[in-house]
Formats: structure tokens, C-alpha cells, sequence
């Protein structure tokens, strides 16, 4: 393999290169990441939607969010009729020590779910399906701010008439605190639709709450701490 092809493979940004046909030729280990969340079809899709009119090259600064994959830029070129590649431009930031000790409590989700159901849902129609992963241990967190996004969800939510809530221990995906590996817990909100909460909750990702919109919901993840 020659040295831009492993440049190529490395790269902190996915590449795809593409078939007319929307096959994929090749790729690298972010775009083989990338497909946990999003499939080769959307991918290639993406690619015709930014190509530009005639053979050459098209960048575009433009938002991108797959799952919790963000990404800030998207490249598509193609120089003949045979296949076309595609590359998208990660954001990425600074990571901070995070004092655990001092910011983290340790507690149970389950029991912290049923405070914000019985503090936000007193009066409210909302059936809700619990589908739990009850093994999962008590674990460190932000309580106060796994509350308040807790919280929110479920107000938003009641605009609906159903609600399940899945909670279990994500297989294969690790959160990478101050060198050390994590487990990741994820709370999977599925409605009819999208659930809208206050754009400011997004700060709970310092204490490491991420929050993951869906077009059927909202995802929240933060590592199992013990």
C-alpha cells in the first residue's frame, strides 16, 4: 500500500469512493465507523445531492449530524462517469480532564427515571413501555443534570399518546475518559415523531450527557462509570 493510501486509511476523516451504482469500492476506518449510523445508501445519496454539475471537485461548509457524529464540511469529486468519492470533515475540540471525584455521584438510573416520571408526568396520558436492561449497576454521574434533560424530555414528550423508553448497555462502543475506557448506557426515547427540547441541555455534554436527536425520538448516552 502506498503512503497516501495509508494517510487515506488513517485519516481522522470517513472517505468513500463510490460505483455509478452506489456500490462501495472503498473506504476507510472512519467511513466503516460512520456506518454504524448511517447506510451506504444515505451515504451515496449525500454524494449526487453536493456533486458538482460537471467532472471536478465540490466542497461545501455545511453541518452534518449522524447520530452523535458531527461534521462541519462535505467534499465530493468525481472525474468520470464511473465513480465518484466522497469525504466529510469532522469536528472535533479540545478534550478537557473531567474531575470526576468531584462532579460525579454515585447512583441508579432506574431510580432516577421513576423521580422525573413521578415529578413530570403526575397528570399526564402518556403510556410509556419500559423495555429496561435491570443488570446495569449503579454508576457515577451529573445527577442534577441528567435530571434536568430527563425532565425535559419527558415534558416535551407528552405531546404524544406513547413513549417507550429503552435503556441498556450500548455492545462494541466504549466512551474514552482521561485515558480510561467505559462502557456507554444508552436511554433510547422512541415516539411518533421528534422530541424538541431547550437547545441550552446540550451543556450537559461537559459532564459527558450526550444528547442525540432521532427522527422518532431522543437518545441519550453518558458512560458507565463504577
Amino acid at each position: 500500500m502506498e503512503i497516501f493510501e495509508e494517510l487515506l486509511e488513517h485519516d481522522l476523516n470517513p472517505f468513500i469512493l463510490f460505483d455509478s451504482d452506489g456500490k462501495i469500492k472503498k473506504f476507510n476506518k472512519e467511513a466503516e465507523f460512520l456506518m454504524n449510523f448511517v447506510t451506504s445508501k444515505e451515504l451515496f445519496s449525500l454524494a449526487l445531492e453536493h456533486a458538482s454539475k460537471n467532472f471536478g471537485f465540490n466542497k461545501e461548509f455545511t453541518r452534518l449530524q449522524f447520530d452523535k457524529q458531527s461534521y462541519y464540511a462535505i467534499l465530493v469529486g468525481y472525474i468520470s462517469d464511473n465513480e465518484i468519492a466522497l469525504r466529510l470533515f469532522k469536528e472535533v475540540g479540545m478534550i478537557e480532564p473531567v474531575k470526576i471525584d468531584n462532579n460525579f455521584t454515585e447512583t441508579n438510573i432506574f431510580t432516577l427515571l421513576e423521580i422525573a416520571r413521578n415529578t413530570t408526568l403526575v397528570d399526564s396520558k402518556l403510556k410509556i413501555t419500559d423495555i429496561y436492561d435491570v443488570s446495569i449497576p449503579e454508576f457515577k454521574m451529573n445527577i442534577n443534570d441528567f435530571l434536568l434533560i430527563i425532565n425535559s424530555i419527558f415534558e416535551a414528550a407528552q405531546i404524544y399518546k406513547t413513549l417507550t423508553l429503552k435503556v441498556f448497555i450500548k455492545i462494541g462502543e466504549y466512551e474514552i475518559i482521561n485515558n480510561n475506557k467505559y462502557k456507554i448506557v444508552s436511554l433510547e426515547f422512541n415516539t411518533e415523531g421528534t422530541i424538541k427540547i431547550d437547545k441550552s441541555l446540550n451543556y450537559g455534554k461537559k459532564n459527558l450527557i450526550n444528547i442525540i436527536k432521532s427522527a422518532h425520538g431522543i437518545k441519550v448516552e453518558l458512560p458507565l462509570i463504577v
